[in-house]
């Protein structure tokens, strides 16, 4: 009689998709006739799953008959009615093997065999194709991700952390049962908590007590000889790789083979051949330490031996303890590998060379350059000075353009050019960096014979061919056209991202090409270089925050200040502090953002961090345009006086230059302004004509020029609708989104015609349509560079952020949608930020007074008396959106 069945017992994690057949079968009669087998290497569950089976068959009364290799099976007596379960049946013997085999042809066999891959007998081979004539083995393996974590969550009660998954999946190399051992262990030490998960912190290396590690130890010396000394030089650092694992186990291939095969079969190896970790650091522990240091020494002699890559060897040998001049060797030779693709390995294998006894002196430069890549500068700096200092050191030209990189970071300009120049013209990294440093102090004739001597002598390097390209790049700011510049530069930058983060440089030709192209209204191009520059990682963890700080400038200037918030932000996350250069820029936008957004409080307090940037950052002309937000900033501020000794270097060092159109155009712009802040008209109307002279030598001098003269007359109430559109929609065109916006809303807050006034409003919303309605708009926007995925807590922020709850046009709730108008939220938004009438109407391009009817219809829509009660609403209103 056929009982119905419940689902299946056994825990969901436990039970590979593969396997749900069975026990539906189960269930759905018990008495039929089933045969199985199960199929994977130890650990991986088939025990497991074989009493999960049996507990099926005993819910429906029947009496199972267990075996395994140790407990043995009377053939000869079993009953071919009765359910038979088979645990380990790669050690059963031939006779016993054939016999099952006989068994499982039966016509009412219920037969589940289980086995692991190694060793494949010719008996085993035959019961297994028995087994599966009618349905594939269940095969079971490693875990993926997903599957660890909801063993993981079934197992502590609660749902684990990413970074608890992250590392018991690691560990444990997703063997199931190490999955569950390496998660009591973190337990067991109190590192994981299941009542307070959010308090998980990884730690450098999972510990288990020393009586599990003594029971692990146990299991392991319980295997072959051969397949444990495998899993030690495997823990060592060898690879699975004959002619390493030959002679370091005095082994042949045929006997490597089988060794190998019978040690994946444990589970403690990776399909993709690697040593669990967890199972490393074990075998690590429990090695005799001469056997260790003498199996790692032989191993690095062979590796080096063999000549090709030993990065791989190399890493193996990281954190093992291993030491000697045939380590320290490999690992040398692993890092300079890797100072090629990932300068952070490159870094811990060099200070792994030094642990195994190497000289610390021979590998400073090297271990320099790749400590500066990965951004702790103030290390690189420390090792390079070990050779910089020393003129008979080796490497030492390296070690000066490492210090030199690292002194243009710093803001030292002059520095950094000086210790470039004493190096020979044809080499990497050589003098040729020190022209756009040259040329952005004003030192002309020198970068030109700089780079006169770099062209006679340049190599057929990727690299130098680059620094060529920058040079003449730079050189064409001054003495030739942007349109040349641009390209040179832009090749430059081509040439170098295929070296992405292994290139450490004074500044990036990307950089570069995004001021030249902030300079002269190509901010297209600033875009699509920062972009590319940025998912290439070009010039290491040191470049990374000017790429995304020049890319939050480019956002400010044309209207977006919410992806230049985000920008700006996510530098902050990313780093706990900037080097000199990037924290102008830095504290220039936070300026510029906050006075963009009207936000007084915020700007008071961005200008403050912003007067000390500015002390220790001297003048060059890559740092004209956060000077001259500065200015302005210092206008609003009444402290002008404070800037004006750096705006008077700015304009002899442009003098020096004979005033380069490129340079001097955007700093007119922006002195203009200050001037205008500072209510100084002949000042402006300097700058205004200094525009104007410029402007047959430039067609973006000439659009800043035509604005500037209308802005004045604006201002003086000389106001023509018409030709003040036409400037507003040509500097909207040079991507001045916000300044375009900005002219006629001025003009029609200075004319009493109503037509005038209209046109003038409507031209200012059409050129505001890329501004954002509050201080920031959603996220999501697309307009960012490669998100970011780990982030840390920094000390660098933009400008206080104010309530963020923009309320687009019909996004609110159906509530508040029935109560205010669209333009009603939007004038409630901005109010709650703190904004006066005034500064909503400049922001919405209305009147205050219309602002103010707009008040006064909230506060009748919404029912509401006092300015408190108002508020109250508001809040709720907005909350709710």
């Amino acid at each position: 009689m056929v009982r119905p069945q419940s689902a299946p017992d056994l825990p969901a994690p436990s039970a590979p998709p593969s396997a749900l057949w069975i026990f539906r079968q189960i269930a759905g009669a018990p008495s039929a006739p089933l045969t199985a087998a199960i199929v994977g290497p130890g650990g991986t569950g088939k025990s497991v799953l074989l009493d999960a089976l049996a507990r099926e068959y005993q819910k429906a009364d029947a009496v199972v008959v267990r075996g395994n290799s140790t407990a043995g099976l009377q053939l000869d007596t079993l009953d071919p009615n009765e359910p038979v379960l088979v645990d380990d049946a790669h050690h059963l013997d031939q006779a016993t093997l054939a016999g099952l085999r006989t068994f499982a042809e039966g016509e009412t066999a219920r037969l589940v065999v289980a086995y692991r891959p190694w060793p494949r007998s010719r008996g085993l081979s035959a019961l297994g194709a028995s087994l599966a004539r009618r349905r594939s083995p269940v095969v079971v393996g490693h875990l993926d991700r997903g599957t660890v974590r909801a063993r993981i969550a079934a197992r502590v009660g609660c749902t684990p952390p990413d970074s608890l998954i992250d590392l018991v999946h690691e560990q444990s190399g997703g063997l199931p049962s190490l999955v569950n051992l390496v998660t009591q262990a973190l337990q067991d030490t109190g590192r994981f908590d299941p009542r307070r998960p959010e308090l998980f912190r990884c730690p450098e290396r999972v510990n288990v007590s020393a009586g599990l590690a003594e029971r692990l130890r146990y299991q392991l010396e319980a295997l072959d000889p051969e397949i444990y000394g495998l899993l030690q030089a495997m823990a060592v650092g060898a690879a699975l790789d004959a002619d390493v694992l030959g002679p370091l186990l005095d082994a042949d291939s045929a006997s490597l083979t089988d060794t190998v095969e019978a040690a994946m079969a444990t589970g403690l190896v990776t399909n993709g051949g690697q040593l669990i970790p967890f199972i490393r650091n074990i075998v690590l522990r429990l090695m005799p330490m001469l056997r260790s240091r003498a199996m790692q020494r032989q191993l690095a002699t062979i590796q080096l031996d063999r000549g090709g890559s030993v990065l791989a060897a190399g890493r193996q040998l990281l954190g093992t303890g291993a030491s000697g001049s045939r380590v320290a060797a490999v690992l040398e030779r692993a890092g300079d590998e890797a100072l090629r693709q990932s300068p952070a390995l490159a870094a811990e294998l060099y200070a792994g060379t030094i642990d195994a006894g190497a000289s610390p002196s021979a590998l400073a430069a090297r271990h320099a350059q790749a400590v500066a890549l990965t951004g702790d500068l103030d290390q690189a700096l420390r090792l390079a000075d070990q050779v910089v200092s020393d003129p008979s050191a080796a490497d030492r030209e390296r070690g000066v353009s490492v210090v030199a990189a690292i002194l243009a970071h710093r803001g030292l300009p002059a520095h950094s050019a000086q210790l470039y120049c004493s190096l020979p013209a044809d080499v990497a990294g050589g003098a040729a960096l020190a022209v756009p440093a040259l040329i952005g102090i004003g030192e002309l004739a020198q970068a030109g014979a700089v780079l006169d001597a770099a062209d006679a002598d340049q190599g057929a390097t990727l690299m130098t061919g680059a620094e060529i390209l920058m040079a003449r790049g730079m050189l064409a700011t001054v003495t030739g056209t942007s349109t040349g510049a641009l390209s040179q530069l832009a090749r430059a930058t081509v040439l170098l991202e295929p070296a992405g983060e292994t290139v450490l440089l004074p500044d990036t030709p990307a950089a570069l090409t995004a001021v030249v192209a902030l300079q002269c209204g190509e901010l297209a191009v600033a875009d699509s270089t920062l972009r590319r520059a940025v998912a290439a990682k070009l010039g290491g963890r040191p470049a990374h925050a000017r790429h995304l700080l020049l890319h939050s400038w480019m956002a400010m200037v044309r209207g977006k200040l919410d992806v230049a918030h985000r920008t700006l932000d996510r530098v902050a996350r990313q780093f706990t502090a900037l080097e000199p250069r990037d924290e102008v820029v830095a504290a220039a936008l936070a300026v510029g953002l906050a006075r963009r957004e009207g936000d007084g409080a915020a700007l008071r307090s961005a200008w403050r961090r912003a007067r000390c940037a500015l002390v220790r950052h001297p003048i060059d002309l890559y740092m004209l345009q956060p000077l001259g937000e500065l200015a302005i900033a210092a206008a609003r501020s009444s402290e002008l006086e404070s800037v004006a000794p750096h705006l008077k270097e700015a304009e002899n060092l442009l003098d020096k230059l004979d005033n380069p159109v490129l340079w001097a155009v955007p700093l007119h712009w922006y002195q203009m302004h200050a001037a205008i802040v500072a209510q100084q008209l002949s000042e402006a109307q300097r700058h205004a004509a200094a525009l104007d002279d410029a402007a047959s030598g430039s067609p973006y001098a000439a659009v800043l020029a035509a604005a500037a003269s209308s802005w004045l007359r604006v201002l003086s109430g000389d106001i023509d609708p018409e030709t003040v559109q036409i400037a507003a929609r040509r500097l909207h065109g040079v991507g001045l989104a916000w300044d375009a916006a900005q002219l006629p809303a001025q003009a029609a807050a200075r004319t009493t015609d109503r037509r005038a006034i209209s046109a003038l409003l409507t031209c200012a919303r059409a050129l505001n349509g890329s501004l954002p309605t509050g201080p920031h708009s959603a996220p999501g926007s697309g307009e960012e560079l490669g998100a970011e995925t780990c982030s840390q807590g920094g000390s660098i922020s933009s400008a206080p952020h104010r309530a963020e709850t923009t309320v687009a046009a019909g996004s609110g709730p159906v509530e508040a949608q029935s109560v205010l108008s669209e333009r009603e939220l939007e004038v409630g938004q901005l109010i709650l930020t703190g904004l006066t009438h005034k500064q909503v109407g400049e922001r919405l391009f209305i009147s205050a007074k219309t602002v103010e009817h707009h008040m006064a219809r909230i506060r009748q829509r919404l029912g509401v008396g006092t300015r408190n009660e108002l508020f109250d609403q508001l809040r709720s209103v907005m909350e709710g959106s």
